[in-house]
């Protein structure tokens, strides 16, 4: 290895014969990549870098945060000499990239070369065409770095995940104090990276053709995803020039469980198990919303009669809306076929539940419910196929809810629970849909009638499992969110297990932008994790191209959404 610098060459020869002193050595040189992390957060030397680790193919990510502009440059020289000196005989290129999680075109990223027979230099560094130039005197190929780096804000604190269950707290609160698993932030860094990389290459107007490689999906996902050629599939990875900056980013997910106490107790140990996996990718939206299928309240009876064939009443500990607080939610949907599980008294004490822990609660008939964002009025209404709830066959009274919102609010968004419901269920057709003989409603026809009177984005679930996506006039809608936590109540087979969280982000009329599809899989016990096949985007992707042919949107490989 050549440096221009030989105080930092030695410094980097005496500091790699420490490393090779450590009892986490002989396991990195194997390919741990937790001995990995560990020994380039000792050669950085500062605690408060973090360092992730994760790889693909033959390719060694290296994902920071909180490292400034002018620390960046020892560190790149760090990294990339323990990496080289490790030898890892099935590594041939090394990435590292900015781990935070800041809009796509603000990323960093660097590659280098670990193949023998290439030079050890940098060979490509990723960034806007605007970037600036920064002190690299002493790289052998100097390279320019962003304009803006992550300014260094320390370790990140965790929320305090002790035995009493969380408490309330306001919006702020919840932007910074996250739960930062290792393995999400991976997959989070890997996904992000990587499609910053194909973007950048485009924006730099880069000529020369770059094999990118992704994680095929498990053989039961549909057709498994194939390695990108960025010169033939440019269009596919371009996002588009928009002429409307974003207003609002909306997270929203499926059906939520967290478990019941109700006939028998079927509850988790730790209730830090049910969002621990999965909270960090919750964060970093305006709203966040999702379906609550149970109920919160201590009534002793259920209205059903639980002794029958494929029916089920849940029942949730109240306290367990401040988990749901916790981890992220600011609004709930309760229209849905368990809410009235334990009566109209544990319809209402659900509500007040939710409410009491900061959040909003929307289903009661009649209702609208508005949340403040970004300087934004948000209206939300909430849908079922049944009559305690606005019902998705009364088009006429959802016409008339969508245009009151429109006076109360900027943005109006439509959450509906319809659909039939199952491993079968994943087609959506602009026709009724039944299960045990039950009307479930057309939800193509209910979804087009609100935008065409005023919704701006429609979120359904009820299907138990992901189903297309389409842009209709603009406006997003999402037929079906799949399961996203049932702890012991709700199966995962199949797509049952595969499921996603949904960004949507809207310009001021409310239009979409751009999203994205965070992969999500369930755990044998329903628990949500982030899942690097990526099978919530090979489904919904393939879904979408299927129902909706000629719906003017574009998914990408690693789930980056925008219309064409």
């Amino acid at each position: 290895m050549i440096w221009r610098n030989g105080a930092q060459d030695a410094f980097l020869r005496v500091n790699i014969t420490d490393l090779t002193q450590q009892a986490s050595w002989i396991q990195a040189q194997a390919g741990d990549l937790d001995a990995i992390a560990h020994l380039l957060t000792t050669t950085i030397g500062d605690r408060q870098v973090r360092v992730e680790v994760s790889r693909r193919d033959r390719t060694l990510y290296v994902f920071l945060t909180t490292v400034q502009s002018p620390q960046l440059n020892g560190y790149l020289h760090r990294i990339h000499a323990t990496v080289n000196a490790l030898g890892l005989e099935t590594i041939t290129q090394l990435k590292v990239l900015d781990g935070t999680e800041k809009r796509l075109l603000n990323r960093w990223q660097y590659d280098f070369s670990l193949d023998p027979a290439r030079p050890t230099t940098p060979i490509s560094q990723t960034a806007l065409p605007e970037a600036a130039e920064a002190d690299v005197s002493d790289l052998e190929h100097p390279v320019s770095l962003p304009a803006s780096l992550p300014v260094s804000l320390g370790a990140a604190p965790l929320v305090d995940l002790g035995p009493s269950p969380p408490q309330p707290r306001d919006r702020r609160w919840r932007r910074r104090w996250v739960v930062l698993p290792t393995a999400i932030v991976l997959g989070f860094g890997l996904a992000a990276g990587v499609t910053q990389w194909r973007y950048d290459q485009r924006a730099a107007n880069q000529a020369k053709v770059v094999a990118v490689s992704v994680v095929e999906p498990t053989a039961a996902l549909a057709t498994p995803i194939q390695p990108l050629i960025a010169a033939e599939r440019t269009a596919a990875l371009t996002p588009p020039t928009f002429t409307a900056p974003v207003t609002l980013t909306i997270k929203a997910v499926g059906d939520i469980i967290p478990g019941t106490d109700y006939q028998r107790y079927r509850l988790p140990d730790e209730w830090q198990y049910l969002f621990g996996g999965i909270q960090y990718h919750l964060g970093d939206a305006d709203i966040t919303f999702g379906n609550f299928e149970s109920t919160l309240t201590e009534v002793p009876h259920s209205a059903k009669d639980t002794g029958r064939a494929n029916t089920f009443a849940f029942r949730t500990p109240p306290w367990y809306a401040s988990v749901l607080g916790a981890a992220g939610f600011d609004v709930l949907s309760v229209a849905n076929n368990h809410s009235m599980d334990f009566f109209e008294q544990g319809f209402a004490d659900t509500i007040a539940h939710i409410e009491a822990a900061g959040m909003k609660a929307v289903g009661r008939k009649g209702e609208i419910i508005v949340v403040e964002a970004q300087g934004q009025r948000v209206a939300f209404i909430g849908f079922s196929n049944y009559s305690e709830h606005n019902r998705v066959q009364d088009l006429e009274g959802a016409i008339a809810l969508v245009q009151a919102a429109q006076q109360q609010a900027d943005i109006v968004v439509v959450s509906f629970h319809a659909g039939k419901e199952g491993t079968d269920a994943t087609v959506t057709r602009d026709q009724d849909e039944m299960f045990y003989s039950e009307n479930r409603g057309n939800v193509v026809r209910f979804s087009r009638t609100v935008i065409d009177h005023g919704a701006d984005l429609v979120l359904g679930h009820g299907p138990h499992v992901p189903r297309a996506l389409e842009l209709y006039n603009g406006k997003l809608i999402a037929y079906s969110l799949g399961n996203f936590l049932g702890y012991r109540s709700l199966s995962t087979v199949g797509p049952l297990g595969t499921s996603l969280i949904l960004q949507t982000n809207l310009n001021a009329q409310g239009n979409f932008v751009s999203g994205r599809i965070i992969p999500v899989a369930l755990d044998r016990n329903g628990v949500p994790y982030l899942d690097d096949h990526f099978g919530g985007v090979v489904l919904v992707r393939q879904f979408t191209q299927r129902d909706f042919p000629d719906t003017p949107l574009a998914i990408d490989d690693l789930g980056y959404i925008w219309p064409q």
